[in-house]
């Protein structure tokens, strides 16, 4: 049995902007977050370091292995304090925080007390290690709260004002689970809504081709299209409701193809991990994961508890 969940309430019971959490590992790609975590209006902003710890409980416990934490501990903080000089310019409450260990599970577990998480998706810290890309995936499929994901690199994201709210839909309940962080952003930063359903006519094929259907694929490309449009106009209808500028475009093409086509910088996309019609469409690793690769701008990521729906879905009513 699916738990309900309101529409206007953020999946995380907490507003999604009110505390944030910059993980940074010393590098000037990973301090590319910064600028974006200044676009959200949050009341305090709290920045991590998390250096790896490969030592052993015995060697670790050396008198001279201690007294170098001590050391690297004062390093960090003053590290921490100039990255986040700017944000306390901008009246921002700056918290900090330096830690050994993991550096996922670390940010993870930091992440129970924030209301926001953004950080780069690529970055390497003084010793050259890697600090991001594998960490920022796996704080975004685990981390109780939702993730900013921001490309870095080489091809790293522009930081610039953010226009729009782009919320990608699949027909499913739990692609629907980022409508409530999309609508309080939407009102919080006066940006308008835009839904986007893509209807992949590759996989009608396939489906055809599988013996799942006798249609023939125009037949049934049709019709997706037309009951996708409607699932949009209903969803549109709802949150125009609410008093939210919103508007919706149904796309034909590969899901992460076409969305890539439609995004412009000023974008931010929200959408879940987990949500789903028929295939695993939306999971992080497959559509979510070429977004944070390519798109123009950061993509926000809600964990999606599993077997959760929203109240009133227009989706309940309607075949994946």
């Amino acid at each position: 049995m699916q738990a309900n969940r309101s529409l206007d309430r953020p999946s995380n019971d907490r507003l999604t902007d009110e505390r944030i959490l910059v993980p940074l590992d010393g590098s000037p790609v990973a301090e590319s977050a910064l600028a974006f975590a200044e676009l959200i209006p949050a009341r305090s902003i709290r920045l991590l370091l998390v250096e790896p710890d490969t030592m052993g409980p015995t060697l670790a416990s050396a008198p001279e292995v201690a007294a170098w934490r001590v050391e690297r501990a004062a390093l960090a903080e003053a590290y921490l304090q100039r990255a986040g000089e700017r944000l306390q310019r901008l009246g921002r409450q700056l918290e900090t925080m330096f830690t050994f260990g993991d550096p996922a599970t670390r940010i993870i577990e930091e992440a129970k007390h924030v209301d926001l998480v953004v950080m780069t998706t690529h970055g390497r810290g003084t010793g050259g290690r890697a600090m991001f890309g594998s960490v920022a995936d796996r704080v975004a499929r685990h981390a109780p709260t939702a993730t900013m994901m921001v490309r870095g690199g080489a091809r790293a994201i522009v930081p610039g004002p953010l226009t729009r709210l782009l919320v990608p839909l699949d027909g499913s309940p739990l692609a629907e689970g980022a409508l409530p962080t999309a609508m309080h952003l939407a009102r919080n930063l006066r940006l308008p809504l835009h839904l986007v359903r893509v209807v992949d006519r590759e996989s009608l094929v396939g489906l055809i081709l599988a013996g799942v259907t006798a249609e023939r694929p125009a037949r049934l490309a049709e019709a997706s299209a037309k009951e996708a449009q409607a699932y949009l106009d209903r969803w549109c209808a709802r949150l125009a409701e609410r008093n939210l500028a919103v508007d919706c475009r149904l796309l034909s093409g590969s899901p992460a193809v076409a969305l890539l086509d439609l995004l412009q910088p000023g974008d931010l996309v929200v959408m879940t991990t987990h949500g789903r019609t028929g295939v695993r469409r939306w999971l992080l690793g497959s559509v979510a994961d070429k977004l944070v690769r390519a798109a123009p701008g950061p993509v926000l990521i809600v964990r999606a508890e599993s077997g959760e729906a929203l109240e009133e879905a227009p989706s309940s009513a309607m075949p994946g």
